[in-house]
């Protein structure tokens, strides 16, 4: 934090303390890259508002990197000219964790949810941000220890768009990990665990494969070409900040077993 000869700081510490972190960073003058989630709590997510406008002079981001993988992008141009709300599934087979693990810890970890933030994708995806939320929990007992890392999350956005979210911990690890479907005027869309992307349109089907890549690369690309330009940062802040918020509503829907609006 003290070394003038470095600008930019990483924080991949448990996730308690990521706001803490990234709030003397900036006070330090230094560009910073958090891995999600952002904060764990409202009170963090306002002190990291309130930094952020303080030292707006530097760059933050943080690892939401599915939005950077190539074949989101590619599936993102496939979308782009639509002029309907969407209908977004996103099924993410998180594989079950240790009730003892520390990202169950109320302080450190908060759950693994709120740590993948797969609300990530969807908001991007159907920006702006979603107004209402729901999330039904499925209750799974593993291990003589109850969680709630299974949930459906079903958020509605402004312009009629659905985004649904199920994050599941009671699969088969060997089973591949996030599936993406797409329906939009006329299109259907499939992302299968960043491996395949298969699109749909007027009858003809387009399919690309490659190596699994989850855009972590091309994250940091966007990020060190903003500093080195000066230019604005590869994730708009209210979209750091609205996705935070989202997965909060989703806490709060799984705690209290009713709609969340999201403000």
């Amino acid at each position: 934090m003290n070394d003038s000869n470095i600008n930019t700081v990483a924080i991949l510490t448990r996730h308690g303390q990521h706001a803490g972190l990234l709030i003397k960073a900036l006070q330090s003058g230094k560009h910073v890259f958090v891995e999600k989630p952002l904060a764990v709590t409202a009170e963090q997510l306002d002190s990291v508002s309130q930094a952020l406008i303080v030292n707006s002079q530097k760059l933050i981001t943080v690892g939401f990197n599915r939005r950077f993988a190539p074949l989101a992008r590619r599936l993102q141009e496939f979308l782009v000219a639509r002029s309907e709300p969407l209908y977004m599934h996103y099924r993410v087979n998180a594989g079950y964790i240790p009730l003892n693990h520390w990202t169950h810890d109320p302080v450190q970890g908060v759950g693994g949810l709120l740590a993948k933030a797969v609300t990530s994708w969807i908001y991007w995806r159907a920006s702006p941000g979603p107004r209402r939320f729901r999330s039904p929990p499925l209750p799974c007992r593993i291990m003589a220890g109850l969680t709630k890392d299974n949930v459906s999350m079903t958020f509605t956005f402004p312009d009629g768009s659905i985004g649904v979210v199920d994050y599941l911990a009671n699969g088969d690890k060997s089973f591949p990990k996030e599936r993406l479907e797409v329906f939009c005027g006329g299109r259907i869309a499939v992302l299968d665990d960043f491996r395949t992307l298969e699109m749909l349109h007027a009858g003809r089907r387009s399919v690309r494969k490659q190596a699994q890549d989850k855009g972590w690369k091309d994250e940091w690309i966007a990020f060190t070409n903003a500093i080195r330009t000066g230019g604005q940062p590869p994730i708009p802040y209210e979209q750091l900040i609205g996705v935070t918020k989202a997965t909060f509503a989703a806490m709060q829907a799984l705690h209290e077993g009713q709609k969340i609006d999201i403000v």
